[in-house]
């Protein structure tokens, strides 16, 4: 399967509470502004250990979009099996012509 290519297009500041933290360098986060739940890949540089589950930061995210390829759409709807509102999420933003988008957190305050 082609490797999905996704282009930086924004640096943004949020404030989020973390809910989880993955071994695989990934948050699970409550972004405080919007109400609702946020994943994140996280910057290597970041360490994870220093993290506190249900703390709030003020964090900065680079933002990234790509194009909902056939490939990208099986994999999503491959993860979303089990899972009737992540399947139909998926489904929205596919019919809507949504860009699928991403956030890669760079840097925490407290």
């Amino acid at each position: 399967m082609p490797q999905t290519e996704w282009k930086h297009i924004n640096t943004i500041q949020k404030k989020i509470r973390i809910t989880r933290i993955e071994n695989q360098r990934d948050i699970y986060a409550f972004d405080i502004e919007q109400g609702t739940p946020i994943y994140l890949n996280t910057d290597k540089t970041i360490d994870l250990s220093k993290i506190k589950r249900a703390k709030i930061y003020q964090a900065t995210l680079k933002v990234y979009e790509t194009e909902f390829t056939p490939e990208l759409q099986q994999r999503a709807l491959e993860s979303a099996i089990g899972n009737p509102q992540k399947f139909k999420a998926i489904q929205t933003m596919k019919a809507s012509g949504t860009k699928p988008i991403k956030y890669e957190l760079t840097a925490l305050k407290h």
